[in-house]
C-alpha cells in the first residue's frame, strides 16, 4: 500500500512539473539567480494603486495562460494545487504578490506567509521566469478581477 502512495505523488509531482513549465524564460542550471533574490528587493508595480489599466489587465489574462498559471490556479473558480487568486488584492498586499510572481524561491525562503502557504498547499509556486513588466500587468489583472 505503501508503494501505491509513493507512486501516485511521484506521478503527481511529474504531472505538476509538466504542467506548471511553460520552457520559456527557464534559466540553465549554470546561471546565476537574477539580481534581485529577495523579497526586498522586488519593485512593487505601478499597477499596485490608483485607476486599473484595461490594457494593461488584458495583457495579464493572457499572461496568465501563457506561462501556465492556470494548471494550478483558479480566480473564483476553487483551489487547484495552488489557491484560488479570487480576492488576493484583498488577502495579500502588492508586494507580497509581486514577490511570489518574480521571485518564488526567495519568498518561499524568507517569508512566513509564502512558508504557510506552502504547508497547507504542499507544492511550492514555480518559478516562472516573469519580469516585473509580466508582473504588473498580472496584478492589473487580479485587481480588475477583485474589483468585479
Amino acid at each position: 500500500m505503501r508503494s501505491i502512495n509513493t507512486m501516485g505523488v511521484l506521478l503527481f509531482s511529474a504531472a505538476w512539473l509538466l504542467a506548471c513549465s511553460s520552457g520559456e524564460g527557464e534559466r540553465p542550471a549554470s546561471e546565476s539567480p537574477p539580481a534581485q533574490a529577495t523579497p526586498e528587493a522586488t519593485e512593487v508595480p505601478a499597477a499596485a494603486g490608483g485607476p486599473i489599466d484595461a490594457a494593461l489587465a488584458a495583457e495579464g489574462e493572457s499572461l496568465m495562460q501563457a506561462k501556465g498559471c492556470t494548471a494550478c490556479h483558479t480566480i473564483g473558480g476553487g483551489r487547484l494545487v495552488g489557491p484560488d487568486l479570487a480576492g488576493v488584492t484583498e488577502r495579500r498586499s502588492a508586494e507580497f504578490i509581486v514577490g511570489m510572481i518574480v521571485n518564488p524561491d526567495s519568498m518561499l525562503a524568507n517569508n512566513e506567509t509564502a512558508k504557510q502557504m506552502l504547508a497547507e498547499h504542499f507544492t511550492p509556486m514555480a518559478n516562472q521566469g516573469v519580469t516585473q513588466e509580466d508582473a504588473q500587468a498580472l496584478l492589473a489583472y487580479f485587481r480588475s478581477r477583485d474589483a468585479q
